[in-house]
């Protein structure tokens, strides 16, 4: 699955790079997108979409069928300002990387909020527009911290792990990581 941003919509393909289907419209309609950002897909097969500039996430099934929605412009508990990053844990626990809110978010498969952690700065725990997440087996998130120039690392429930990277060009360094 791909995130084609620029052109609204999302990409199907198999493993082997066939092309296998799409789903698309600009619009803010039940499946439509401005700008979507991230996607991911849950162990059930489930679709979830960081639907950026409508400032929700949509879930649909594997074919693109839309399942439903969750979210709104504003700064409160499963709200969003931008979100870009969309990442889904083994045991189904969704996580948003809302960009322009400066913070992680966590939700059920079905969109209920569990969660948040993070805040504006450059502290541990902090961000400045995280526009990627992602989960490994164990459930450690990793944050693309973006204008920290750093990778942060979290346990399931935003507890702070540690962090890595700085700006710049070198080894271990990082200019706008996203994802």
């Amino acid at each position: 699955y791909v995130a084609d941003t620029g052109n609204h919509r999302i990409r199907r393909f198999s493993a082997t790079g066939e092309y296998l289907g799409q789903w698309d419209s600009l619009g803010s309609g039940d499946g439509q997108f401005h700008w979507p950002g991230g996607v991911a897909v849950a162990p059930d097969g489930t679709v979830y979409v960081a639907d950026t500039d409508n400032h929700r996430i949509q879930r649909f099934s594997a074919t693109g069928g839309y399942l439903g929605q969750w979210g709104s412009l504003d700064s409160g508990d499963g709200k969003f300002s931008g979100p870009d990053g969309v990442a889904v844990a083994p045991d189904g626990t969704v996580y948003v990387a809302d960009t322009d809110n400066h913070c992680i978010q966590r939700f059920s498969a079905t969109g209920g909020y569990l969660g948040q952690w993070g805040s504006f700065g450059s502290g541990d725990g902090q961000f400045k527009a995280p526009e990627g997440v992602a989960v490994a087996p164990d459930g450690t998130v990793y944050v693309a911290d973006t204008r920290n120039y750093r990778i942060q690392r979290f346990s399931a429930t935003g507890g702070y792990l540690g962090q890595w990277g700085s700006f710049g060009s070198g080894d271990g360094q990082f200019n706008w990581p996203s994802g």
